[in-house]
């Protein structure tokens, strides 16, 4: 990762609430578009956590880092 990139990276406090539930929804694809906050995709966007992929939003590298980097349920699995 370049100096440059590096300066592009949230840390993990950056989140709200409402912002870590939807970029959770985004990790399991489960969600359209339409029933995802706006103003979290926008934060998500501008994060560089989440991209405009061919199927809806899509996390990115650093977006995958910061949602396995969240706290799971006692009984989840890894995602897959």
């Amino acid at each position: 990762m370049t100096r440059e990139n590096i300066a592009h990276v949230p840390s993990l406090s950056v989140l709200t609430d409402e912002e870590t539930i939807t970029l959770r929804r985004v990790a399991f694809g489960q969600s359209e578009v339409r029933s995802l906050r706006a103003a979290d995709l926008a934060r998500l966007l501008e994060l560089r956590l989440i991209v405009d992929g061919r199927d809806g939003p899509e996390l990115t590298s650093a977006g995958r880092r910061h949602f396995d980097s969240l706290p799971r349920a006692v009984f989840a699995g890894r995602p897959q």
